[in-house]
């Protein structure tokens, strides 16, 4: 069972990337998205298809959710295009991109038919606008300077498990700013979720400024 939500998480993550606007998207970038979809689910009572993950000096990266990626593109549920191998001070690297087509929309139509699949897929379109309204050049580091991914104390290799609560500082953030919003004023959990993302952008700017 949760080998098949897993891989309908991944679908409506590309499904809500073309709503977006963010197609093609990077093997990179889907991943980081892939990571703080995962982080603030909690924010909608949604549970995270991977809740622990191994911390990366390339950022955010699932061996796991990989293999379904690629298997979704060799059954032809995703398009997979642009495939090269670079090395850099990490080491070898293999990039690629990812677009969906008349499969993708089927099997999200189908997946949507239920109660379930209709709330995740409403969660993971607002995730991926979110990072679609902060600015372009921040896309890349905004996840690396996520609360839980950037952690101090958490070394390159690090085993980032935010399955229990209090180790979920993403959304310990993300609800904090209701405590410094004027009085009266409620925040929806998409809106804890735009302020969340915001606040990452604002935390890019002041090192790539």
């Amino acid at each position: 069972m949760q080998e098949h939500t897993t891989q309908v998480w991944l679908v409506f993550l590309m499904g809500a990337a073309q709503k977006a606007g963010l197609l093609p998207i990077s093997k990179r970038l889907f991943h980081r998205i892939i990571y703080l979809s995962n982080c603030l689910a909690p924010l909608f009572e949604t549970t995270p298809t991977a809740a622990t993950i191994v911390k990366y000096k390339r950022g955010p990266f699932y061996p796991r959710l990989q293999w379904y990626l690629d298997r979704l593109a060799v059954l032809g549920v995703l398009k997979v295009r642009d495939i090269e191998y670079t090395t850099d001070e990490h080491g070898v690297w293999m990039e690629a991109t990812y677009r969906t087509n008349g499969t993708t929309r089927h099997v999200i139509d189908t997946c949507t038919q239920i109660q379930y699949g209709r709330q995740i897929e409403e969660y993971l379109t607002e995730m991926v606008f979110a990072v679609a309204s902060i600015s372009k050049r921040t896309w890349d580091r905004a996840a690396l300077h996520d609360a839980t991914y950037g952690e101090p104390g958490k070394s390159d290799g690090a085993l980032i498990d935010f399955a229990d609560p209090s180790n979920n500082l993403s959304v310990q953030t993300a609800r904090a700013f209701q405590a410094v919003l004027p009085r009266g004023i409620i925040v929806s959990p998409k809106e804890e979720m735009f302020l969340y993302l915001r606040f990452l952008e604002a935390q890019v700017a002041k090192v790539v400024a």
